[in-house]
């Protein structure tokens, strides 16, 4: 048991009322998933991602986008997903619907933009128009179709529809008509994170960036902390992330990530604020404390402010302090305190295995009435280097994990490179790497599925 888990299940007056979310500590047992090798050929397959896109891709809730950008009747949003576009639109009538973002004439891309607002979407290559309840507007000289002689079928020739869904004021979608529930496919998880009223939250940067690596090692890299201590050398100084608490529930996960503390893992002193620590924790006025010990402190603080801050009362006692990191098969992660939480989607490349998409969220918890802050323009940034991460939030992130964020992309290609070796014989996993286990015998039951 890590030296913190004995801290906080020690501590004086610990919050005796049920939650949604039911702490991680004491330690719950992990069942066994064995010890087999990963193998290298599932990263860089085509064959394997076509079956992904079977059985995966198509089967599963995908993450979209705020449920807010469509706030407006005629207001659309482009989703783009391994090979396929999809445009999301809230019509004259109030309903926002999901479409195949493709024309039914020729089989080009409908709509170019990738957000905004139109009443009519029109073809840029033959002038084809659908409303957006996506309904077919108009066909160009309908005269020109022998097959229209007898009228233009216009349920025909509507728009594909897309399952869609709404959940903690984000959008999601599924092109599996037959698939179960949004609120069942989160099940437990998605409960729990009912705590944190995320539908009240705002969106205060979106950005992208295109990894040379696969989908499947940019999901790795977030579902451990085994990696900290050497990656992210200034981590653990401000936080524990030598042998946190896992959890496998159905097809996701989670890990409780602690945060305003000192891992025991640190060579020297876990006491003093050095200046790293007195910028990265949630150092008050009046603490007198050692650093290591500063989130106990912080559990007292956020107790006595409920009455202010009433989304304390919805929480647990980690929950105040530390980060629950929810994972959503596939292509999911919610990372969160009561206060800002980021969200981490993972998307396959269109054709290409050995390149993929890592779009970051960033959100905060505004008091009610407060003005929504200005959203820097979406972009999808190319580089390795911590530069490319601090340019890409322009002040919105902290410059400290902007460089945490470069260094997770700096492994992607070398690893790339690595699966392909004929001298790799498959990936050796911790139990601190469980939930990495979990994922892709997830993926494989997926597959099997017929």
């Amino acid at each position: 048991m890590a030296e913190i888990e004995k801290d906080l299940l020690n501590r004086k007056n610990p919050t005796q009322r049920e939650f949604k979310a039911k702490p991680f500590l004491p330690k719950r047992p992990i069942e066994d998933l064995g010890t087999d090798k990963i193998e290298g050929k599932r990263f860089y397959s085509k064959e394997f991602m076509a079956q992904e896109w079977e059985h995966i891709w198509k089967k599963t809730w995908q993450i979209v986008c705020r449920s807010g950008d469509l706030d407006s009747i005629g207001s659309f949003y482009v989703y783009e997903l391994g090979k396929e576009s999809f445009l999301i639109v809230k019509g004259n009538d109030g309903v926002i619907r999901c479409f195949y973002n493709v024309c039914q004439h020729r089989g080009n891309k409908l709509c170019i933009a990738n957000e905004g607002a139109m009443n009519t979407f029109t073809c840029p290559y033959h002038g084809w128009q659908w409303n957006n309840d996506g309904s077919l507007k108009s066909v160009a000289n309908p005269q020109f179709f022998r097959q229209f002689d007898e009228g233009v079928p216009f349920d025909e020739l509507a728009l594909s529809q897309v399952k869609i869904d709404v959940w903690g004021g984000w959008l999601w979608i599924n092109l599996d008509s037959e698939s179960i529930a949004l609120k069942e496919y989160l099940g437990e998880y998605g409960e729990h994170l009912e705590s944190y009223q995320f539908e009240n939250w705002d969106l205060i940067d979106y950005q992208s960036f295109e990894w040379n690596g696969n989908w499947k090692h940019a999901v790795d890299a977030f579902n451990e902390s085994y990696h900290f201590a050497s990656l992210h050398p200034d981590m653990p100084h401000i936080s524990e992330g030598h042998d946190v608490p896992i959890e496998l529930n159905g097809i996701h996960s989670r890990m409780l990530n602690y945060n305003d503390t000192v891992s025991e893992v640190v060579e020297g002193d876990r006491e003093a604020f050095t200046p790293l620590r007195q910028k990265m924790m949630s150092l008050h006025d009046a603490y007198k404390g050692s650093a290591k010990d500063l989130h106990l402190s912080n559990i007292e603080i956020k107790r006595a402010q409920e009455d202010d801050q009433p989304i304390y009362k919805n929480m647990n006692d980690e929950q105040l302090v530390h980060q629950y990191h929810y994972y959503f098969f596939p292509n999911a992660t919610f990372t969160n305190r009561p206060e800002n939480g980021l969200v981490f989607r993972f998307r396959p490349h269109a054709t290409d295995p050995n390149k993929s998409y890592y779009d970051f969220f960033i959100l905060v918890n505004n008091p009610s009435g407060s003005e929504k802050p200005i959203r820097p323009e979406h972009k999808i940034h190319k580089g390795d280097g911590p530069e490319v991460y601090e340019r890409a939030f322009n002040g919105t992130f902290n410059d400290v994990f902007s460089n945490v964020l470069s260094e997770d992309g700096s492994n992607m290609e070398t690893m790339q490179w690595g699966t392909k070796s004929d001298s790799f014989k498959g990936m050796n996993l911790c139990e601190q790497e469980i939930r990495i286990r979990h994922f892709h015998q997830t993926i494989d039951r997926f597959i099997a599925q017929k």
